[in-house]
């Protein structure tokens, strides 16, 4: 990873450069259509300034996810699974509807489910490792997949609605999906 001088203006600009131009281009053509030369021309940078703080397109696509997952640890690090399940989705939700387009595209779109998978692990931490008591490693394993899984997909589905119901109200429904099952509609 990089490190940068403080308070240096030119290499604050640059840098932010770097990751606008980086996050365009994933939403244009995805991670896998990247070059380091597409990224600098569109930055208007060279490639050995680049090279100057990030090794590969590794690191950066590395450091863009590690700012999120570390602002998702930070939100989230006093809820405790299951008992906080219900507040972890809804912080969820919360969470998504305030971050870029960048985001919900690696959360959504299956093309990006290798990045995604990478930053729920890093997102998680060492909760899917804390079994909580009354949980084997068996079962727990099988509740977090639960968990995980159900959230996304719901998350998922608002997103692709176009985020048309009203936050508190998506929060709700999956909450209450996800701890009171079906009966929850009725």
């Amino acid at each position: 990873m990089r490190t940068t001088p403080a308070n240096d203006l030119r290499v604050t600009k640059t840098l932010e450069a770097i990751d606008t131009s980086f996050r365009s281009l994933m939403l244009e053509g995805g991670y896998e259509s990247i070059t380091v030369k597409a990224l600098c021309d569109r930055a208007r940078i060279n490639k050995k300034t680049f090279y100057r703080y990030y090794e590969t397109l590794d690191d950066l696509l590395a450091e863009v996810m590690a700012t999120y997952a570390a602002a998702w640890r930070k939100r989230t690090t006093h809820l405790h699974e299951p008992d906080d399940l219900a507040e972890v989705t809804r912080e969820f939700f919360r969470f998504g509807s305030e971050q870029d387009a960048l985001y919900d595209a690696i959360t959504c779109d299956p093309a990006y489910d290798h990045i995604q998978a990478r930053l729920q692990d890093d997102a998680s931490g060492e909760r899917v490792d804390e079994i909580p008591e009354g949980f084997t490693p068996e079962s727990w394993h099988i509740y977090y997949a639960w968990q995980t899984t159900g959230t996304l997909a719901m998350y998922r589905a608002w997103v692709a609605d176009g985020k048309k119901m009203p936050l508190e109200e998506v929060t709700k429904l999956a909450v209450g999906l996800l701890c009171q099952g079906i009966g929850s509609l009725g």
